[in-house]
């Protein structure tokens, strides 16, 4: 009988290891809410003499816990349910009924305030966290009410004066993804070569769990997009932010292409067919460009060096990329060669191209192409 224990220590290991990996990521922002938190408290209990202002770091986490429009609607919502909460509870009394009561109107009129249902929602909380962990009574309902507000001000400023770079989490998914396009495309390419259906297999398996990097890239872009209208320090950034927010359809896309080429590769390898030399160079290559990209997004500032050298390099791939290369070979090689071109043209809009451009230095493979094609020598020098 085998061991568990090898097993249940590497688990222990990858779930150590994942778990130092988010608190990299998110050392700041447990910073930035351990110290807006102890900042809310200190305004609340020193700057306005309250006694005990429970709800102030309390709004000031909430807060912190979103971005952009999200935490106006928070801070909004938060002192409406504590203000409704504590008007209605300290009148009608605390119990099933009154709680449902308050929690109806407070609900109904953040409603009537703003069409944002996470603002309505709040203010429902809110009025429930009266009316249960901290009924009125131990404390004025205006005090507690300017405590929510304080906290979620105080929350606010400090988004505003101390941003995470809305453009560091975009970039680093992007890279990550960028990474896997990099190492399945290697894996296809060397499986192709040595006809190994297991190494395609699992290149296939690991393109296949990249969803959820795929929606972290654009919700990281979306709140980038969001701290924006909060923060005037990083106003200076909208720029790149446009261009971050660009390239998303494009490294979806790519991913995307990666997987359909890699699913056409173990169909191919299972039927026992092949490609032809030239479209396995063509995969390598186009490996290496994405870890070229990879390695750019991590943080290398060498962009406008790079991406001319990356786009001279597609270009080149362009112009490999017609029917010729896989003339006589079976369906799957012909959809392994679609998939090649759309991944190009994938990574050109990476690199900063729009469609058309990116679509025009494609080989065509009609006699009349809606793109005109800007074909480049094979032999062209660097």
């Amino acid at each position: 009988m085998p061991n568990p224990v090898p097993k249940q220590a590497s688990y222990a290991k990858a779930r150590i290891h994942e778990g130092w990996v988010r608190l990299q990521t998110k050392w700041f922002y447990i910073l930035q809410v351990a110290v807006a938190a102890g900042a809310a408290y200190w305004a609340a209990h020193v700057v306005f003499g309250h006694d005990i202002p429970f709800f102030a770091p309390m709004a000031t986490i909430i807060v912190l816990s979103t971005t952009g429009r999200r935490s106006v609607e928070l801070v909004v919502g938060v002192s409406l349910g504590v203000g409704l909460g504590d008007l209605i509870i300290a009148n009608i009394g605390s119990g099933t009924w009154q709680i449902a009561v308050a929690v109806g109107i407070a609900i109904a009129l953040g409603t009537f305030i703003d069409r944002s249902v996470l603002l309505a929602n709040q203010a429902g909380f809110a009025s429930v966290l009266v009316a249960t962990i901290a009924p009125p009574g131990s404390e004025d309902g205006i005090e507690r009410m300017t405590d929510a507000f304080i906290g979620g001000m105080v929350g606010l400023i400090v988004i505003g004066l101390f941003p995470e770079s809305p453009l560091r989490a975009g970039r680093r998914e992007i890279a990550r993804l960028m990474g896997i396009t990099s190492n399945v495309l290697r894996d296809v390419a060397a499986a192709l070569h040595s006809g190994d259906i297991i190494v395609i297999r699992h290149a296939l398996q690991n393109v296949r769990g990249t969803q959820g990097r795929i929606n972290n890239m654009i919700a990281a872009t979306k709140t980038g997009e969001e701290n924006l209208s909060v923060s005037p320090i990083l106003w200076r950034q909208r720029g790149k932010i446009r261009s971050l927010k660009r390239i998303l359809h494009p490294v979806d896309n790519a991913i995307r292409n990666t997987r359909v080429l890699a699913r056409r590769a173990l169909v191919l390898s299972e039927d026992n067919d092949t490609v032809s030399e030239e479209q396995i160079a063509i995969i390598s290559e186009l490996s290496d460009i994405a870890a070229e990209l990879e390695r750019l997004f991590e943080g290398a500032d060498r962009g406008h060096e790079v991406m001319p050298q990356l786009i001279n390099r597609l270009r080149k791939l362009g112009s490999r990329v017609g029917l010729e290369i896989a003339e006589g070979r079976v369906l799957s090689a012909q959809v392994i060669l679609g998939q090649s071109r759309s991944i190009i043209v994938d990574l050109l809009q990476i690199c900063g191209l729009s469609r058309k451009s990116a679509a025009a230095v494609l080989r065509p493979t009609s006699q009349h192409p809606a793109q005109p094609p800007e074909i480049w020598d094979m032999d062209i020098e660097d």
